[in-house]
Parts: C-alpha cells; sequence; structure tokens
C-alpha cells in the first residue's frame, strides 16, 4: 500500500510540474494497459521532434488463449512516426524490434508492428491500435499473427499544447 500510495504521489508531482510548460506535441512517455490479442503494459518514449518513439511491451495474458500466445512476452519495438494531421496528434506507426516470450520453453524472434497512435491535447492520454505479428526463430519456429490490440496510455510528463 505505501508503494501505490508513492507511485501516486509521484505521479501527481510529475503532472502537476510539467503542466506549467507549454510545448508541441513530442517527447511523451507515457504508461498504460494494452487490451486484445495479449495484454499487458506499455511504456512509450517519444521523441522531441515527433518523428519516432520506441516502445517496451510485457504480455502477461492472453483474452482468447490462443496457445501460441500464452504465457510471459517482452517486446521492445523502435518505431517510425507518419504524422497524419498538422498538430502531429495522429500518427501512423511502422515498427519493427525483438521479442521474447517465457512460456515452458524460451522463444525469441523479430516484431514488426503497423497501427495509429493518437495524442489527446484535453488530456494527458495517448490511444492506439496496431497490429504486432511476430516471428519467433529461436526455440520454437512460428510466426504469429493474431497479436492485435488497442493501448491506453498516461501521459507523465504532459504538458499544455499549443494551438
Amino acid at each position: 500500500m505505501r508503494k501505490l500510495s508513492t507511485l501516486l504521489f509521484v505521479s501527481i508531482l510529475f503532472a502537476g510540474l510539467s503542466a506549467q510548460a507549454q510545448k508541441q506535441v513530442g517527447g511523451e512517455i507515457s504508461v498504460g494497459g494494452r487490451f486484445g490479442g495479449s495484454s499487458g503494459v506499455t511504456l512509450k518514449k517519444h521523441n522531441g521532434y515527433n518523428t519516432s518513439a520506441f516502445e517496451f511491451i510485457a504480455q502477461f495474458k492472453n483474452f482468447d488463449k490462443i496457445e501460441e500466445l500464452d504465457g510471459f512476452s517482452l517486446s521492445a519495438l523502435y518505431q517510425k512516426l507518419a504524422p497524419m494531421s498538422g498538430s502531429k496528434q495522429v500518427s501512423a506507426i511502422f515498427g519493427i524490434g525483438t521479442s521474447m516470450n517465457f512460456k515452458d520453453e524460451f522463444d525469441m524472434g523479430v516484431s514488426g508492428m503497423i497501427g495509429f497512435d493518437w495524442r489527446l491535447k484535453a488530456a494527458p492520454i495517448t490511444l492506439q491500435i496496431d497490429w504486432m505479428p511476430t516471428w519467433f526463430f529461436i526455440g520454437e519456429n512460428e510466426l504469429i499473427f493474431t497479436n492485435a490490440a488497442v493501448s491506453a496510455r498516461y501521459v507523465l510528463n504532459s504538458r499544455k499544447y499549443k494551438k
């Protein structure tokens, strides 16, 4: 309970301090949930120019019980962002990275990602919809196409954006 209180206090402190600055979209660090083919938590860091991002995903549970996705997975992806609006709030995502699956056996492979990222101006929230096919070639050799998901994240260093 003490850890939760400390985390809540630090989150409120970051939100309060960062609300003072005004900046265009870019440079956000956000954390939240990922829900879909497999669910878990996601941490994403956008670069300051809003041209790329790094995303780290820990997947804990598979909602539709597909055997290939059972277990605990870690993924780290580099993403290229292609802005779809003048404000750069909505971007297409094209990413690639590595995934490790810890189940009965250890599997490792490469993941791709395509999707859309939307950063809200009115609230410190980011939304993402994506598809992340993965080819595991170390351990069990398999190609998984079923990992589409929706992510909702809270921006830890949110700013009031200029209009």
